[in-house]
């Protein structure tokens, strides 16, 4: 057993000893989760006090960015601490993670930070990137090591996407062969064409069942003009999870419950093609607390 192993145990352990048991009651059949992107600028300002209210308001799963810059273990430590777990994170290394951070501080620009993302997520370094993930997720009890966009660039022509594509089935692999699944998350961009084929569907087709899974994202499907529920209904087994957003009458963002999905029909396709885990995000909020305390309220009144 090496260090890292070690000490992933360890904690697991640990864990099973002083985990604390949430207050809030949650849905019968689905342990609500949250992609904790949408609570990033509190996390900056009040790192345990922002997942004590996570926890408080009901959601028992969260998904991260890798592991917030900090030290995994520490983080660990923190998400058991106030009955949390975390069955994904988004691939972020922490020199990826300190460019967000600053974007959430307001210290960089909103094109700044993409522009890092996509330096750090040029395929050259991409599996090294799959590899830091593959770290963290050991240490935070992860299954899942999710890629969490691809960049206008990386989706230029056909040589560039399908050398991505090769990517992430040698990311299945690295995954598989750690005993964890690589997942693949999408955006409104991937629905676009690229010659005579939707970007989407080749990254589906290009990518092996085995070792590559799919997050879908509510939002942004239903905002590139795509009806989720084929996808669900055309590939069985392929999707471990997704993102439960709403999209108001303009197209913008709006809180779970609040706009015009049905998502009480996206949930139960997405369950019954596979999916387990469902965390709420709502990418641009002025008060995320609110939104996802709304949210929560409107999923637990869901038939169970």
């Amino acid at each position: 057993m090496n260090r890292r192993d070690f000490l992933a145990a360890t904690i697991a352990m640990a864990a099973a000893g002083c985990s604390t048991v949430p207050k809030v009651g949650v849905s019968r059949k689905t342990a609500w989760g949250l992609q904790l992107f949408t609570v990033g600028a509190l996390l900056e300002q009040d790192f345990e006090g922002t997942l004590r209210q996570v926890a408080d308001l009901g959601y028992r799963e969260v998904e991260t960015v890798g592991s917030f810059g900090r030290d995994p273990a520490w983080l660990r430590g923190q998400l058991d601490r106030f009955g949390l777990v975390s069955p994904s994170q988004h691939i972020a290394s922490d020199e990826v993670y300190a460019s967000f951070g600053a974007w959430t501080r307001k210290e960089i620009t909103t094109e700044q930070n993409r522009e890092n993302y996509e330096r750090a997520f040029l395929p050259e370094k991409a599996l090294a990137l799959v590899e830091d993930g593959i770290g963290k997720a050991k240490l935070l009890g992860q299954r899942y090591v999710t890629w969490p966009i691809l960049m206008p660039r990386m989706l230029a022509d056909r040589a560039i996407l399908d050398r991505y594509i090769g990517i992430f089935n040698q990311a299945g692999r690295m995954c598989r062969d750690a005993g964890l699944t690589f997942a693949f998350h999408n955006h409104h961009r991937e629905f676009q064409r690229l010659g005579p084929d939707m970007i989407y569907d080749l990254i589906l087709k290009g990518t092996d069942p085995e070792l590559v899974k799919m997050e879908l994202d509510f939002y942004w499907v239903t905002k590139a003009g795509q009806d989720p529920i084929p996808y669900f209904e055309n590939n069985p087994g392929r999707y471990f999870g997704c993102h439960v957003k709403d999209v108001d009458a303009a197209g913008e963002f709006a809180v779970v419950g609040t706009g015009r999905l049905d998502l009480p029909r996206l949930i139960a396709a997405a369950r019954k093609a596979g999916a387990q885990h469902f965390f709420v995000e709502y990418d641009r909020s002025d008060d995320p607390m609110a939104a996802i305390r709304d949210s929560m309220a409107y999923l637990n009144r869901l038939p169970a």
